[in-house]
């Protein structure tokens, strides 16, 4: 009788390990999501500089990371405005137009590179912006 208790409690232990360890697994198993949200590009001081287009860019992004990071990081961004400065966040500041990749962009942002996620692909991947002293 005591030979059958230990086997039985090895069974539940070895059982509880297993469940543990493949609960664990899931979660960091590789996946992909695509979202959408919008982005704003702004000076941070209007008085001084204008950006233009100054109208949202919606954008489709592309995630990947462990299920937990990619699954926060859609509960954050998905149909969401987030802003990005010129000057930070791999914006430039100074007058004139620029191309910015946007892939790069918000793989700095505040509000993306906390997140942990890598961003396989945006789109638009490029947009074109025009900086120009306020007047």
């Amino acid at each position: 009788m005591n030979s059958w208790r230990r086997r039985a409690v090895d069974l539940v232990t070895v059982t509880a390990i297993t469940v543990i360890v493949w609960l664990w697994a899931a979660g960091q198993t590789a996946q992909t999501r695509v979202i959408a949200f919008d982005a704003v590009i702004d000076s941070g001081d209007p008085a001084r500089l204008v950006v233009s287009p100054m109208e949202p860019l919606h954008l489709t992004v592309e995630l990947r990371g462990s299920r937990q990071t990619v699954l926060s990081a859609t509960q954050s961004l998905s149909g969401r405005t987030i802003r990005l400065l010129t000057g930070a966040d791999g914006v430039p500041s100074t007058p004139g137009t620029h191309d910015l990749v946007l892939r790069d962009v918000l793989s700095v942002s505040p509000a993306v590179a906390p997140l942990g996620v890598d961003l396989v692909s945006v789109t638009p991947a490029v947009v074109e912006i025009t900086i120009e002293r306020a007047k």
